[in-house]
C-alpha cells in the first residue's frame, strides 16, 4: 500500500494535480541552476517510490517478491508474469544496492552510497518508471480477474484477460526495442 500511495503523490506531481506547500519542483531544463542549490521535492518523492519498488521485486528468499507471489496464486497468467519480471530483472541488483545504501538505510559516506548511484548512470528513469507501471498494471488486472472469477461475472473476466494480455504485449514490446 505503501508503494501505491507513494505512486499516487508522484503521479499527481508530475501532472500538476498536485503541488506541495513545501520545497519546489524540478520542472526540466529551466531549472537546471536551482536543482544544485536545492532538492526539489518531486525527485526526493521519485528516490523514495523507487526504493518502495524495491521491496515488491526484492528476490531474496525472505523478501517479498510479486513476482513469487503471483506465479502461486496464478500459475496460468506465468506468461505475463515472466515478461513483466523480464522488465524489472536488468535493474533489479542495481535497484537492491540504491534501496540499501540510499533509498531507505543510507550511507555514511559518499564513497559507499556512489555504488547505489549506478543505478541511474545504467539505466534511464524511463525504463525503471515503464517497469514500474506494467508491474503496477499487471497487478491490478490479475486482481481484477480473482475478483471477476469469483463474481462469476464473465464480462468482465474478458475485460481482464485483454488487460492482461495487453500488458504482456507492452512488456514484450519494450523488452524487443531495448534490445534492438
Amino acid at each position: 500500500m505503501h508503494f501505491m500511495n507513494l505512486w499516487t503523490i508522484y503521479k499527481d506531481m508530475l501532472t500538476g494535480h498536485y503541488t506541495p506547500t513545501v520545497g519546489k519542483m524540478y520542472k526540466g531544463e529551466e531549472d537546471k541552476e536551482f536543482i544544485t542549490k536545492q532538492w526539489p521535492v518531486n525527485i526526493s518523492m521519485m528516490l523514495v517510490l523507487y526504493a518502495y519498488f524495491y521491496s515488491l521485486v526484492d528476490d531474496s528468499d525472505d523478501g517479498l517478491n510479486g513476482f513469487r507471489v503471483w506465479r502461486e496464486v496464478w500459475p496460468n497468467e506465468e506468461p505475463a508474469i515472466s515478461a513483466v519480471e523480464s522488465r524489472v530483472a536488468p535493474f533489479r541488483d542495481r535497484l537492491r544496492v540504491y534501496r540499501n545504501r540510499l533509498g531507505f538505510h543510507g550511507s555514511r559516506t559518499r564513497a559507499h552510497e556512489a555504488k547505489a548511484l549506478e543505478l541511474f548512470s545504467e539505466h534511464s528513469g524511463n525504463e525503471i518508471l515503464e517497469s514500474m507501471k506494467l508491474f503496477k498494471a499487471l497487478g491490478a488486472a490479475l486482481l481484477g480477474m480473482d475478483m471477476a472469477v469469483y463474481a462469476n461475472n464473465q464480462q468482465e473476466q474478458a475485460r481482464c484477460r485483454k488487460w492482461i494480455d495487453d500488458v504482456t504485449a507492452k512488456a514484450k514490446s519494450v523488452a524487443r526495442s531495448q534490445t534492438a
